[in-house]
C-alpha cells in the first residue's frame, strides 16, 4: 500500500463543523494542542475550521488545501492523521468508480479540565514544554474555584418544573444529522490492552469484577500505554491502588502507576515519541513485490511479514496459541524502544524460532537484532537475505557460535565468570563441575575482576559477542554516576547480570550499590564475600513456614503469596514477643520509678 491508495490531490472533500467553535477553543488549540502535534497540523485544522464555517456546501479538491497551506500532499496526509489521533478531526471516506471523496468533521478540543485530567495528554504536554510552562498553563486554564464540600445540591430538574402539553408535531420532522454529543475523551483504542490476562491473575476475593468498571478500564489501558507496562505489572498496581472500601479511584491508580514506574523503570517522566512520520513513510514506500527472480512462495512469505504484526507472528509460530507476556514484551521493545522496523522484527522472530528450536531467548534475539540494525536493514526481504547469507557462511564452520557477531574469544573468561556466579552467588544452575577448588576459582576470578574495565567485563559476560546497546548504556550511566572502585563495580555488574537473568537495569544496580556503600565495600574480594553472604541469607528467608499458606492458590501471583508469608511471619514474631514478656524486668522498672530498693519491699 502506498500514498496513492491513501490520498491523492484530486480527491474531493467536504468540511463539516458539527459543533460551534469559540475563541476560547482557539486558545486551547494554540496553547495545549499545538505543542503536541506541531504547527503544520494546527495550520490544517484552522484552515478546515475557516472553510467549514462557510454556510454553502462547498466541495473542493485537495489541491485547494495544498495551495492554501503550501504543503505537498504527503504533508497534508501526515497532518490529517495527527489531528485524527489527537481527537481534533474525524475522517469519512467514500470510494466510487470515477472518484473518491472525503468528509472532514472539525472537532472541538477537550475542555481544559478534561485535558489535564487525561494521563496521556497531560504527560505528553509535560514532556514537550517542561515543568514550569506546564504548571503555568494548568493554573491559567484550570481554576479551582469554590469547593462544594459540605453543601447539598437542591437544583430542580426539568420534570420538577415543567409538565408536557400535547401538541401535534409538524409533518416535516427535523432530521438531526451528524454527531449528537461533543467528544469528552481522547480517541484511544482500549482493545490493545489484554484485560483477559489482567483478570487471570486477580482472584475475585482480592479484586471483585465490579471494581473494574468501564471508567477504570479506560484509565488502566491508558496508564499501561503511557508507562509501557504489561497486564502483569498492572495487576500489582491495581492491588496497591485498591482502598479499604474496595474502591478503585483514578487518582490512586495514577499515583501508584507513577510510583511503580519510578521504582522499576526510571525516575524521569516518560516522553511521547511521535511515530506518525515513521508510519507514514512505511505506508508510502511499501510497494507490491514484482520480481521475476523471486520464487512465488518466497514472495508470499515476504508479503506475510510486511502486513503482519509481531504478535501475529508469535501466535503463528506457537501454532495459533496465545503468546507469553515475556515474548510480547520482547518484540514490543524491539519495535518501540530500539526502532527496528516491524517487518524486520517479524523476520527475526521467525528466523530465531526456526534456528533456536522454538526458543526465543532474549539475549540471543537482542544480539542478532543489534547486528541487523547496524547493517541498516529496513525491509523483510533485506532481513531474509541477511539471515540466509549468515546461514550459508555458518555452514562452512559447524563449530561457529550461534550469535552472528563474534569480536574476540573470551570463552575461558566466560566460563570462569559463569562458574563463579554459581559458587559465590548461590546459583546452582551455573555451577561447573570443572571448578571443584573454590579457592582456586576465587583467585582466578579476582584476577579478571581486578584487571578489566566494566565494558570489557560486559563483553566477557556475553562470551566475546558485541553487548546489546541497552546494556552498554546501563553500565556507562552507572559508572559515570557512582564513584566506586572499578573492581567493586565489576563484581556488582557480574552479580547483577546473573541474578537478574541478563536483564541489567539502572534501578537494580543503584539499589545494590547503595547497600554496598553503606557496608563500606572497597575491594573485589569483599564484594564477592558480601554477595555470597547476602544470597545465603536470602535463601534461608525464602523457606516456606508450615501452615495454611503452604497450600498455594493457583491463580494468586507469587509476589502476593510471598508478601502474605512475610506478614504471617511478622505476626508470629509479635505474638512470640508478647508471650515471653520479661516480668522481672518489668518489676525492676516499676520499682525504679517508685524510688524503692529491694530491701524496702515488704516480704
Amino acid at each position: 500500500m502506498n500514498l496513492h491508495n491513501e490520498l491523492q490531490s484530486v480527491d474531493r472533500l467536504s468540511i463539516r463543523v458539527p459543533f460551534p467553535l469559540s475563541s476560547y477553543d482557539r486558545k486551547l488549540i494554540t496553547l495545549l494542542y499545538q505543542p503536541l502535534v506541531g504547527a503544520e497540523p494546527v495550520s490544517l485544522y484552522f484552515l478546515l475550521w475557516a472553510e467549514g464555517e462557510n454556510i454553502e456546501d462547498n466541495t473542493m479538491s485537495h489541491y485547494h488545501l495544498m495551495n492554501a497551506l503550501n504543503m505537498p500532499i504527503g504533508k497534508i496526509f501526515e497532518s490529517r492523521i495527527a489531528l485524527e489521533a489527537i481527537g481534533l478531526l474525524r475522517t469519512w471516506r467514500k470510494d466510487q468508480q470515477e472518484m473518491r471523496s472525503f468528509i472532514y468533521d472539525v472537532m472541538p478540543p477537550l475542555d481544559a479540565a478534561t485535558f489535564f485530567d487525561d494521563p496521556l495528554l497531560s504527560m505528553f504536554l509535560y514532556s514537550k514544554i517542561g515543568e514550569s510552562a506546564y504548571r503555568n498553563l494548568r493554573q491559567r486554564f484550570v481554576s479551582k474555584g469554590l469547593s462544594n464540600h459540605g453543601y447539598q445540591e437542591v437544583s430542580r430538574t426539568f420534570t420538577d418544573v415543567y409538565r408536557p402539553v400535547q401538541h401535534n408535531l409538524p409533518s416535516d420532522e427535523i432530521q438531526l444529522t451528524g454527531l449528537q454529543e461533543k467528544p469528552k475523551k481522547l480517541p484511544f483504542n482500549y482493545e490493545d490492552f489484554d484485560f483477559n490476562l489482567l483478570r487471570v491473575g486477580l482472584s475475585e476475593q482480592l479484586v471483585p469484577s465490579s471494581v473494574l468498571t468501564a471508567e477504570a478500564k479506560a484509565t488502566i489501558a491508558k496508564l499501561a500505554f503511557l508507562y509501557h507496562l504489561t497486564p502483569l505489572d498492572m495487576q500489582k498496581i491495581i492491588l496497591l491502588a485498591l482502598d479499604e472500601q474496595m474502591v478503585l479511584s483514578d487518582l490512586r491508580l495514577k499515583k501508584e502507576a507513577a510510583d511503580y514506574y519510578k521504582l522499576t523503570v526510571s525516575k524521569e517522566p516518560p516522553t511521547m515519541q511521535i511515530v506518525i512520520e515513521k508510519q507514514s513513510q512505511e505506508v508510502f514506500t511499501q510497494t507490491a513485490i514484482v520480481d521475476d527472480d523471486i520464487d512465488p512462495m518466497e514472495a508470499e512469505l515476504i508479503r506475510w511479514f510486511e502486513k503482519s504484526s509481531p504478535i501475529d507472528i508469535l501466535k503463528a509460530v506457537a501454532g495459533g496459541k496465545e503468546p507469553f507476556p515475556n515474548d510480547c514484551q520482547l518484540v514490543e521493545d524491539l519495535v518501540m524502544q530500539y526502532g527496528i522496523p516491524t517487518p524486520v522484527v517479524n523476520v527475526l522472530i521467525h528466523y530465531v524460532f526456526l534456528r533456536n528450536h522454538g526458543k526465543l531467548n532474549r539475549k540471543y534475539v537482542e544480539t542478532i537484532a543489534s547486528h541487523w540494525r547496524n547493517t541498516g536493514v529496513k525491509t523483510a526481504r533485506e532481513a531474509m537475505k541477511l539471515a540466509r547469507d549468515f546461514e550459508e557462511q555458518k555452514g562452512s564452520d559447524s563449530k561457529q557460535e550461534e550469535a552472528p557477531m563474534e569480536t574476540k574469544d573470551y570463552s575461558t573468561e566466560y566460563k570462569l565468570l559463569k562458574a563463579g556466579a554459581g559458587i559465590f552467588f548461590q546459583l546452582p544452575q551455573f555451577v561447573d563441575a570443572d571448578f571443584t577448588n573454590t579457592d582456586q576459582l576465587k583467585k582466578e576470578l579476582l584476577v579478571i575482576l581486578n584487571s578489566v574495565k566494566p565494558i570489557d567485563l560486559l563483553t566477557m559476560l556475553v562470551k566475546g559477542k558485541t553487548p546489546f546497546e541497552k546494556d552498554v548504556k546501563v553500565v556507562l550511566d552507572f559508572t559515570a554516576k557512582y564513584d566506586m572502585p572499578i573492581p567493586v563495580v565489576n563484581v556488582l555488574i557480574h552479580y547483577a547480570y546473573y541474578v537478574s537473568n541478563a536483564n541489567l537495569n539502572n534501578a537494580f544496580l543503584q539499589a545494590i550499590a547503595s547497600n554496598w556503600q553503606k557496608n563500606n565495600i572497597q575491594t573485589a574480594e569483599q564484594a564477592l564475600s558480601f554477595a555470597r553472604d547476602y544470597q545465603i541469607q536470602k535463601a534461608r528467608k525464602q523457606n516456606v513456614p508450615k501452615g495454611k499458606l503452604n497450600a498455594k492458590a493457583q491463580n494468586v501471583p507469587n509476589w502476593y503469596y510471598e508478601n502474605k508469608l512475610k506478614q504471617q511471619k511478622k505476626k508470629e514474631e509479635r505474638q512470640s514477643d508478647n508471650s515471653h514478656t520479661d516480668y522481672e524486668k518489668k518489676r525492676q522498672e516499676i520499682m525504679k520509678k517508685l524510688g524503692m530498693d529491694e530491701g524496702e519491699v515488704d516480704s
